[in-house]
């Protein structure tokens, strides 16, 4: 199939789950000619916009796909890729990516932006934590970080709160910007993970990672596929499109007054999804070819 087609290329800025990403590139070139490219083969340090330049000169890029662990040097690549290439298209839009770098940043945004979503309260500061523990309010603390290099995903949370005396140990060795204070609902051993590609959503189930003095079977950690209620379904995409994101993960908890979301992540690893590789790759196809139809079409209307 591959063979009768134009060879495309895409460009790949990545360095977090590229196990993932090396399987989603032998399908892209197997069934669609299209070559992923390593923009960041020499690692982040090295990405600059003498570096971006010669690799678009060497290959024709016709589509960016941005998938970082947070680090300052990121900050760097997003101002390159900009300066560089403002008119590729990206999978997730640089700014979906930035949001999502910070857990503050992205329930910010689902509050100003998603009035529809349910999601727990957030405190900004230490102080608002203590005087609502005061209250009887139970609040989790997490590393407000998200795709923190190398470090199990367990260790970003610090604790549960269930007294004043209790946020202020579980916060006391942290600045608060290293912070992400939460409303905690109780505890659920099911925790619901959406994964989206375009209109495609499915959701699985996955224990609750806090239950941790909890011995699992192998069948409990089995992830059952579960369905989406369509109203949420399609609450769910409309938030990802507001973000800029058509490829992005969502965890949620199912409590009286309905689903809320407890967690966002741009690009997820697809590992507990066997057909993600191949969702994903004919997705970016798509979009490739949808634009080059879009300006084909526009091409001619202006002659």
């Amino acid at each position: 199939m591959a063979s009768n087609i134009k060879r495309k290329y895409v460009g790949a800025i990545c360095n977090r789950d590229l196990e993932v990403l090396e399987s989603i590139k032998k399908f892209l070139l197997k069934n669609y000619n299209i070559f992923l490219v390593n923009l960041m083969k020499n690692g982040p340090e090295n990405f600059n916009e003498k570096y971006l330049e010669k690799r678009f000169k060497k290959y024709p890029i016709s589509f960016l796909i941005v998938k970082l662990t947070t680090q300052k040097s990121n900050e760097n690549i997003y101002k390159v890729i900009r300066n560089v290439s403002p008119n590729i298209p990206i999978l997730n839009s640089l700014n979906s990516i930035q949001i999502c770098e910070s857990r503050t940043n992205t329930f910010e945004f689902i509050k100003s932006n998603c009035k529809k979503i349910q999601i727990p309260l957030t405190y900004n500061t230490k102080q608002d934590a203590w005087k609502e523990c005061q209250e009887g309010a139970n609040i989790i603390v997490k590393l407000n970080t998200h795709n923190i290099p190398e470090l199990p995903k367990n260790d970003r949370i610090i604790g549960i709160a269930k007294n004043s005396k209790a946020i202020v140990e579980l916060t006391q060795n942290y600045n608060e910007s290293e912070l992400f204070l939460q409303e905690y609902l109780g505890e659920h051993d099911i925790i619901y993970k959406v994964y989206v590609i375009g209109n495609w959503v499915v959701s699985i189930t996955s224990h609750n990672r806090l239950q941790k003095d909890k011995d699992l079977s192998p069948l409990e950690l089995i992830h059952i596929r579960v369905p989406v209620e369509e109203r949420f379904k399609r609450r769910i995409i409309r938030l990802g499109r507001k973000f800029g994101m058509s490829i992005f993960g969502l965890d949620y908890i199912m409590t009286e007054k309905g689903p809320y979301i407890v967690d966002v992540n741009d690009f997820p690893s697809f590992r507990s999804i066997p057909e993600g590789v191949s969702l994903v790759s004919d997705h970016i196809y798509n979009l490739i070819n949808m634009r080059e139809t879009y300006q084909s079409a526009l091409i001619r209307a202006k002659s």
